[in-house]
């Protein structure tokens, strides 16, 4: 599940935690058949749920579940220990502060929110 990670960040960073399941796919850059994998697969363990898009009621669309959410905050505890060590402990202090004042540019409230997503 390669891609799950992925997936599962974009869907947390929405404010409804779902997406219709074609920008989804837009969004990860991944072709129409690799995102109805993934997210069958990601349905399949529990992660998302699919239901029809109120929208146009013939497309997909695709929420984070409560247990996916609980699962993606665990990987993002990995995730960041390995970015921490990988690539953050070879950056000096101004290297870190001038890397937060790109991502607060990128990224309003990446560094300057106390939580994030909001």
């Amino acid at each position: 599940m390669v891609d799950a990670y992925g997936v599962m960040i974009t869907l947390v960073t929405t404010p409804s935690r779902q997406l219709p399941i074609g920008a989804l796919g837009e969004q990860r850059n991944l072709s129409p058949s690799g995102i109805s994998r993934s997210v069958d697969r990601l349905a399949k363990a529990g992660l998302v749920t699919r239901t029809t898009n109120p929208a146009d009621g013939r497309s997909l669309l695709v929420g984070l579940t409560p247990d996916g959410l609980r699962r993606l905050r665990e990987a993002q505890v990995t995730h960041h220990e390995v970015v921490r060590e990988h690539l953050l402990s070879h950056l000096d202090p101004r290297d870190l502060r001038r890397l937060g004042q790109l991502w607060e540019k990128a990224m309003p409230g990446a560094v300057s929110s106390a939580t994030w997503p909001l």
